[in-house]
């Protein structure tokens, strides 16, 4: 079975108004197609919304023990919002259509592996010849992802499964809204705005009463001191929280100095399985992972993800079949958990995962910790690879353990991904402090 993946991982289903991200942000978020490359096996196709640099895969090539170059990346033409993501009009362009079509006939490409199945992905999928009657497909076809990336959905899911999240609103009214944070800011509480349709925390905003409140899970933080302030926010905000009107807008509780967590859980057979869970470093967004938790006890892990299972359980009697990502938070030193967000797509784990079964092996979660960062500043990829190399840090597969450069982002933003792996916490942490120890002193 020869694969075609394709690395929408910033989309209209995922992002909803891209024009709401900044360009560095855009460039980023199209490049994270680049962590596909380690999924790759011999013959498989990426589309990528951007090109991937040679040294990147050339050192992804190494270690995977499996060559992958650049004639095993296809990059459509630019579209109306450039040629940073992959939005419907670069997957659809006939030229392009026609030599992905020609391209897949001739490597005998049999199935489709998107970032994020939506309707697109079906569409393309169709007019490449990879199409399939299979009732997950059908799912994915009328809409599904769409279903599975949204916030309002996933609330509601949840009151249905009976799994805990945190008190909060759906609405499209912004005197609604006024009145709920109002109620929250005056008992001296805070609250998150969501976007409906906005991934790794960059449309959420913290409302506080306090300017003590730490910035976590959220892009913006704003004091608001009394219900006149939180009028005048929400009056000002509301066309980008609800995307100029077209989406409801989420508000819940925040939960101050909560840990947050997510999962990767497999929906692709007869029942839900737990890939793994993890502990997400939020640097205000989404910037990071520590695969397993680290902060947490083994019961709240444990109770986390029962909540994340009987949730994915739900989904997996919806249709989807794939990869879901379910998050969620522990507060009150572990006491309280509860699920916050879930996209039914590939995630920031999926290709840690792969590493760690591939290069540690099946049970690296019992033998190895993992530490994951995202915008490491480097030179050039290059440049990282030796210096690496040279400090002693670079992994070493005979021992299982080191640093890997998980993905190339010096053209995007002058900085890498890295993995850290390590036999225990402490060994994996030890790693990290020497990178960042290698790279502050150059």
């Amino acid at each position: 079975m020869a694969t075609l993946y394709v690395g929408n991982s910033f989309n209209e289903t995922l992002v909803g108004d891209l024009s709401q991200l900044d360009p560095q942000t855009r460039r980023i978020g199209g490049n994270l197609s680049c962590r596909l490359v380690w999924l790759m096996e011999p013959g498989d196709l990426l589309v990528s919304p951007q090109p991937i640099s040679d040294e990147f895969l050339a050192y992804a090539s190494w270690l995977k023990g499996t060559p992958v170059t650049s004639a095993d990346v296809i990059v459509p033409p630019p579209g109306e919002a450039g040629g940073d993501v992959l939005m419907a009009d670069r997957l659809r362009g006939a030229r392009f259509v026609d030599e992905l079509r020609a391209t897949v006939a001739e490597r005998g490409l049999d199935r489709i592996v998107p970032y994020c199945y939506d309707q697109i992905i079906a569409s393309l999928a169709r007019d490449v010849g990879i199409g399939s009657r299979e009732a997950s497909v059908a799912f994915c076809e009328a809409g599904g992802a769409d279903l599975l990336n949204r916030k309002t959905v996933f609330r509601a899911l949840c009151g249905g499964a009976g799994v805990p999240i945190a008190e909060g609103l759906v609405t499209r009214s912004v005197s609604d809204a006024v009145d709920f944070v109002a109620s929250f800011i005056e008992a001296g509480r805070s609250v998150i705005v969501k976007q409906d349709a906005l991934e790794c925390g960059h449309g959420n905003e913290i409302l506080t009463p306090s300017v003590d409140t730490v910035q976590l899970g959220a892009a913006v933080l704003t004091v608001v001191a009394d219900r006149h302030a939180v009028e005048k926010r929400l009056g000002e905000q509301w066309p980008r929280f609800s995307s100029n009107g077209r989406d409801p807008v989420v508000i819940e509780h925040y939960l101050q100095d909560a840990i947050s967590l997510g999962c990767e859980v497999d929906l692709t057979g007869e029942s839900a399985v737990m890939r793994h869970t993890a502990e997400m470093r939020m640097t205000p967004v989404f910037g990071g992972l520590l695969i397993p938790p680290s902060s947490i006890s083994k019961e709240c892990d444990t109770e986390f993800s029962r909540y994340a299972l009987e949730l994915a359980d739900v989904v997996h009697a919806m249709g989807y079949r794939g990869l879901i990502n379910i998050d969620g938070l522990a507060a009150d030193d572990g006491k309280t958990v509860v699920l916050n967000e879930f996209n039914g797509r590939l995630g920031g784990s999926t290709h840690l995962h792969w590493i760690g079964r591939t290069l540690v092996g099946d049970d690296y979660l019992l033998r190895r910790h993992l530490i994951s960062k995202n915008d490491l500043k480097a030179n050039s990829f290059t440049s990282a690879v030796a210096a690496l190399k040279r400090a002693g840090l670079a992994f070493d597969p005979e021992r299982g353990e080191g640093v890997i450069l998980t993905c190339d982002h010096t053209a995007q933003s002058g900085a890498v991904e890295y993995c850290a792996v390590g036999a225990d916490v402490a060994a994996a942490d030890d790693y990290e402090r020497r990178l960042n120890l290698l790279l502050t002193s150059r």
